[in-house]
């Protein structure tokens, strides 16, 4: 794009901002990240616990997309979590805090050339040596629990920070986009952040992942670096690049990469999934899990809607009971209630109509009009199961 504006209408303003978000997402990624095809990243290995097939088709495939809503609807997705960490690195800086934003480890394991951004690193040398890796998360809803994936990721960053503390593994692009290359961790923080530290071993270091909502927050961790097997970490990076030079060279198909077990959240909004292969023929008892779970809700669900319905009307009778002025409202300690009278629902009698139409333009007249001012809604998927 020129920066043309070629349509100045809604749909226009939408592909303006699409456009837009696409082109500041790879500026950003290269400034940030560099070429993700070469090297397997933290987020990488954390991803390969959720669906194989997923992880190393991001890192080779190019996302099409069918319009520009969907393209949209993908680029918001992905660009709320930067919006968000900017939102993070606001908040700290305002606390008084100054992190080190994306601060890159970089290490070889064999061949295999590896890398882990971290969100943000807290340095302090008083009262104690501390170091805080924060990972922050965008989410639809907030996790009860912290996924395996994201708890692995945070624990390798953690252990690599640790693993590598006095090695020239790190990394900084600066705000004044000045680029620090090759310092150690304790050489970093000090011409960075004038802190000086100790070694490792002497130094409280611990890793947290922040969820963020729309509207909500919740944080998990902490998470220590001898939590996670740092070994395994490296094998998967391993299995990982191997894999993915296979399938570069078309030794391996995509479609022989194995897939999510069972019926995974991240299923519905996959870039990949028209041609997965785990969705294939009309047998899976891998999906039962999930079916039978959303049978169960259901079930619940009727029966949560006919105790509520109860419980309704007892109240509704005790407040007529009670002969309190209409209105007002009844205390019962930790809540307060009141029933108002509200009007019925005005509903159309379409016979009626139809009769009183007939009778001033003639049946068909009538007919016609009527079928000309009938809507039909957008059309939807209903979901039928049985129990065998």
């Amino acid at each position: 794009m020129d920066g043309t504006i070629r349509n100045t209408g809604a749909e226009g303003l939408l592909e303006i901002l699409r456009y837009g978000l696409e082109r500041d997402g790879k500026q950003r990624t290269v400034i940030q990240l560099g070429d993700r095809s070469r090297y397997v990243g933290m987020s990488d290995i954390a991803k390969m616990l959720d669906c194989p097939r997923a992880a190393l088709a991001a890192k080779l495939c190019t996302t099409e997309h069918r319009n520009t809503a969907e393209a949209l609807k993908h680029q918001l997705l992905l660009q709320r979590g930067h919006w968000f960490e900017k939102g993070v690195r606001q908040a700290l800086m305002g606390y008084g805090f100054f992190p080190l934003s994306q601060l890159e480890i970089e290490i070889r394991y064999g061949e295999v050339p590896i890398k882990a951004h971290l969100d943000f690193t807290l340095v302090a040398d008083q009262p104690q040596p501390t170091v805080r890796i924060l990972e922050v998360k965008s989410t639809v809803r907030l996790p009860t629990t912290l996924s395996e994936s994201y708890a692995m990721q945070i624990g390798g960053q953690t252990a690599l920070l640790k693993a590598y503390w006095n090695l020239p593994a790190f990394n900084l692009v600066q705000d004044t986009g000045e680029v620090l290359h090759h310092r150690t961790f304790p050489e970093m923080c000090n011409e960075c952040l004038g802190v000086s530290l100790p070694d490792a071993s002497a130094c409280d270091i611990q890793g947290w992942v922040l969820c963020l909502s729309m509207c909500d927050a919740k944080a998990f961790g902490p998470f220590l670096p001898e939590d996670t097997d740092i070994a395994r970490c490296l094998d998967m990076a391993s299995e990982f690049w191997e894999t993915m030079i296979a399938l570069r060279y078309n030794i391996l198909n995509l479609n022989t990469i194995q897939t999510v077990q069972g019926l995974s959240p991240l299923c519905p909004s996959c870039l990949w999934r028209e041609d997965c292969p785990h969705f294939k023929g009309s047998s899976h008892p891998e999906w039962e899990d999930t079916l039978e779970q959303f049978m169960s809700l259901k079930t619940q669900k009727k029966s949560i809607e006919a105790e509520i319905g109860e419980l309704e009307s007892r109240l509704k009778v005790a407040y007529q009971l009670s002969h309190t002025v209409k209105g007002e409202w009844i205390n019962t300690g930790n809540h307060t209630f009141r029933v108002i009278p509200q009007n019925g629902r005005v509903t159309l009698d379409r016979k009626r109509l139809n009769e009183e139409l007939e009778t001033l333009l003639g049946e068909q007249e009538a007919q016609t009009l009527m079928a000309r001012c009938e809507k039909q809604g957008d059309p939807f998927e209903r979901l039928y199961a049985i129990r065998n």
